[in-house]
């Protein structure tokens, strides 16, 4: 690997000997949580990998370097540093330059796991067809990564500020398999379910084996997304959540706050307005990804690697 890309020294030795990690995004770190909780969920979400006999692999740029397995060091600098770019596919090179801090998205960091054949990646919520997306055209590059790329990517479905059911409509039409894990529903991020159907409930790691093992028979590409929803005690009601949108929207629209930084903004004045509901949802549903997240690298490893 060239010299820009730093691996860490135990995610080199399980890359080279074909060893179960877990990829972990950074941008919860600088702009999804408030500091510290952030670091909180970071180190959880890598304990909990850990438990499960895989390696957890965070990826972030620090200083100008892409990083794959951030230490204790850089996962605080994300987290306290101000001016923390949030990148994407598209600015991931822009990035690369002296002094540059910043975190990844789904999207990037399913195209740097890629670089080194990380085959699981676990996140909160993926990026998808934001509200108003006839006017604004904003679509996230998240989806677009889901078709490339040959990934087992664990969420709890789209964040609930987007527009869910394009979200879902646009998944099926890229040719992402979407697969509950022991649920029937798309689940709502910050709620349990909505009223779209997964393409596939499965009730055991055993039957996602055989689901890879037949993608694997007829050569078929792109990503697996398996929706794990966030725990009962955490659900919050869709007319709460919806309320608390419309109100974010309103005021993030009198501001003109668009583009990259809509999201981390609506997500904080939800937070206000849910009275701290959302985060703690949001930091449930992380650290259950990367538990599952984990046992799906451990189970899988043999035939991922074999993609």
């Amino acid at each position: 690997m060239n010299n820009k890309i730093l691996i860490d020294k135990d995610v080199k030795y399980a890359i080279k000997n074909k060893q179960p990690i877990v990829s972990l995004e950074s941008t919860l770190i600088s702009h999804g949580l408030p500091y510290p909780l952030n670091i909180e969920v970071a180190k959880k979400s890598i304990k909990v990998i850990k438990s499960t006999g895989s390696l957890p692999a965070t990826i972030g740029i620090i200083d100008g370097y892409i990083k794959i397995g951030l230490n204790d060091e850089d996962i605080n600098i994300l987290a306290k540093k101000k001016n923390v770019q949030k990148i994407s596919r598209h600015n991931i090179a822009l990035a690369m330059k002296k002094n540059s801090y910043a975190s990844t998205t789904v999207a990037s960091t399913m195209m740097i796991s890629s670089l080194v054949g990380i085959k699981v990646f676990s996140t909160g919520g993926i990026g998808g067809v934001h509200r108003n997306s006839q006017k604004t055209y904003d679509i996230s590059s998240d989806l677009i990564e889901l078709h490339r790329k040959n990934m087992i990517v664990v969420s709890s479905g789209a964040k609930s500020i987007l527009d869910i059911f394009k979200t879902n409509e646009l998944l099926e039409t890229l040719g992402v398999t979407k697969i509950g894990y022991k649920v029937d529903n798309v689940p709502g991020f910050w709620c349990r379910k909505t009223n779209l159907n997964v393409d596939l409930k499965i009730n055991n790691l055993q039957e996602l084996l055989k689901i890879i093992e037949n993608r694997n028979l007829i050569n078929q590409n792109g990503s697996i997304l398996i929706y794990n929803p966030v725990e009962k005690k955490y659900s919050i009601k869709n007319n709460d959540i919806e309320k608390w949108i419309n109100k974010a929207q309103k005021k993030a629209e009198k501001y003109k706050i668009k583009g990259k930084e809509l999201t981390p903004y609506l997500l904080k004045e939800i937070s206000e307005l849910s009275k701290g509901k959302t985060i703690k949802a949001n930091m449930s549903l992380i650290i259950n990804n990367a538990k599952l997240a984990g046992k799906i690298a451990n189970k899988m490893n043999k035939i991922l690697w074999k993609k």
